[in-house]
C-alpha cells in the first residue's frame, strides 16, 4: 500500500501526518496534511505582514483603515461613521485609531458638508505614500511565497481555494438563517 507523501518532496508536515495518522485512524492524511499546510502558509504570511506592518509603523487595524480610505473612496476620504461602520469598530476604538493616525500625519479629519456633526476622514499625502508602499512591499512578498508554482497552478489552486472557502460561507450563511 503507498504510504502518504510517497511519491514527493517532504516538507515539515509529512513528519507529523504519518505519527498521527498512525494512531488515529479516523484523521485522513490528506485533510490533515491540507490543513496542517494551509496553517503553516498562513503563518509564514502573517510573519512576513507583521515584518512589512512594523517596518511601516503600523498594526493591522491601521493599514486596513488607510487601506480602506485609498481603495474605496474615490477622493481618499469617508465619513468617520462610514468607515467605523466597514471596520466593523465601536465609535471609542475609531477615535483612538484615528488619533494614532493623525498624529502620525497619515490622516486628517475635516468637518462634514454634509453633517455639522460629522467628520471626514481624508489620507494626507504622507499617509497615500505610506499605504502605497506598505501595500506594494506585500504583495511581492506574497508573490514570493507563492512563486513555487507555475502560473497553471496558481489558477488552479485559487480555484480549490476558492471552492472550500465558497462552500464554508454558505454552511455559515445557512446556520445563521436556520
Amino acid at each position: 500500500m503507498e504510504r502518504y507523501g510517497e511519491h514527493m518532496s517532504s516538507d515539515s508536515v509529512d513528519f507529523c501526518i504519518g505519527d498521527i495518522t498512525s494512531r488515529y485512524a479516523a484523521i485522513h492524511p490528506e485533510v490533515e496534511g491540507a490543513i496542517s499546510r494551509l496553517s503553516a502558509i498562513n503563518k509564514h504570511v502573517n510573519r512576513e505582514f507583521e515584518d512589512t506592518l512594523a517596518g511601516h509603523g503600523l498594526n493591522q487595524g491601521e493599514y486596513r483603515l488607510l487601506l480602506r480610505l485609498a481603495t474605496r473612496a474615490a477622493d481618499n476620504r469617508m465619513s468617520a461613521g462610514d468607515l467605523s461602520r466597514a471596520l466593523m469598530l465601536s465609535s471609542g476604538a475609531m477615535t483612538n485609531r484615528l488619533d494614532r493616525l493623525e498624529t502620525a500625519g497619515l490622516i486628517r479629519r475635516m468637518p462634514d458638508p454634509r453633517d455639522r456633526r460629522g467628520v471626514m476622514i481624508e489620507l494626507t499625502d504622507e499617509g497615500r505614500r505610506q499605504i502605497d508602499t506598505a501595500v506594494v512591499e506585500q504583495a511581492a512578498k506574497e508573490i514570493d511565497v507563492l512563486s513555487a508554482l507555475s502560473a497553471r497552478e496558481l489558477t488552479s489552486l485559487n480555484q480549490l481555494l476558492r471552492k472550500v472557502l465558497s462552500a464554508l460561507e454558505t454552511r455559515s450563511a445557512a446556520e445563521k438563517a436556520g
